[in-house]
């Protein structure tokens, strides 16, 4: 599969997902987004643990409500900056503490500090926040020691806080939510002439495909935890859990949970195939969806190389939907 942006690279946090979802390998081919490396000669080097507040970032006003659609009125001063980051509470949330290992869904707006000019925002104003790692470092420094209904407020150089705009810059975001890492929706009864799904207490799904299982004439889909969050619209990102098996045999070539993390990836032809395409579609946040592909909305004739994947082989995904953005 493609390697996908979210967002134009001047405003992704280095902490952004990479979008190897259904590579077909199982070898996590795609990576995470590029790193936030400013092209001037004195970048510094991405933050590794909280910052401090300080002049510059108390300095900022920002009105408005927290983890709204719209984006909050911001001022500063033109000229603001820090010689090492520093990180202010505007607002302290009364949500679950975040920590390394976690996935937040976050709502930010970024501007140049020099000329108080605003670059951008995610999750104001139109789209979804954004679903972001917590921990490391850069922008996932920051979020590791906040919680959920936090407004935080960060001036320092770009590179340093996970963006490459390129000088320093003015970071507001809204910690929106704290991500499960599993389905969180209501068990559906299963259909037993389709592949069982039963999860292990860690969420991750153990795929029993019947004996002698038939190629089916379409993709069949089937809720097995019907989720009550937003629908997935073709073009959409999401955030999921997932699991690929041969329905001949089933045997495992994919997982985001061998891997350790969830995927992110953009649920649209052209960068997944078309039976996770129309699985996907129209399932809820909160979902957990099997996937019997044929071979045509698999992968056909040419499975990727390496893959483990017959020619013209269906297919049989689980995918747990933990978030959009």
């Amino acid at each position: 599969m493609k390697r996908l942006r979210l967002l134009p690279i001047a405003l992704v946090p280095a902490v952004v997902l990479g979008l190897a979802a259904c590579s077909g390998s199982g070898s996590g081919s795609a990576s995470s987004s590029p790193s936030a490396t400013s092209s001037a000669s004195a970048s510094a080097a991405a933050i590794t643990s909280c910052p401090d507040p300080g002049k510059s970032s108390d300095s900022v006003k920002v009105s408005g409500a927290v983890g709204g659609g719209t984006a909050p009125k911001v001022s500063f001063a033109k000229g603001l900056s820090a010689s090492e980051p520093q990180m202010t509470v505007a607002v302290k949330g009364d949500g679950a503490s975040l920590k390394s290992g976690d996935y937040a869904q976050v709502s930010y707006s970024v501007y140049q500090a020099k000329d108080a000019s605003k670059l951008g925002s995610v999750g104001f104003d139109t789209g979804n926040p954004q679903a972001l790692s917590v921990g490391g470092s850069g922008f996932g420094a920051i979020l590791a020691c906040s919680k959920v209904g936090d407004r935080v407020v960060t001036v320092g150089q770009s590179s340093a806080i996970g963006f490459n705009t390129g000088g320093d810059v003015v970071v507001v975001a809204d910690i929106v939510s704290k991500i499960p890492t599993k389905a969180t929706g209501t068990p559906q009864q299963q259909d037993p002439a389709l592949p069982t799904v039963e999860d292990k207490a860690d969420g991750e799904p153990q795929i029993t495909v019947p004996s002698g299982a038939k190629a089916p004439s379409k993709t069949e889909v089937e809720v097995l935890k019907q989720g009550d969050g937003q629908a997935i619209k073709d073009g959409d990102t999401a955030l999921v859990q997932y699991k690929g098996v041969t329905l001949q045999g089933g045997k495992e070539f994919d997982s985001s949970w061998s891997k350790g993390v969830p995927t992110t990836f953009t649920v649209s032809e052209g960068q997944l195939i078309k039976g996770f395409v129309t699985g996907l579609v129209g399932q809820k946040v909160g979902s957990q969806v099997l996937i019997v592909t044929t071979a045509a909305d698999a992968y056909g004739a040419n499975p990727p190389e390496g893959s483990g994947i017959p020619a013209n082989a269906p297919l049989v995904f689980v995918v747990d939907i933990l978030a959009l953005g």
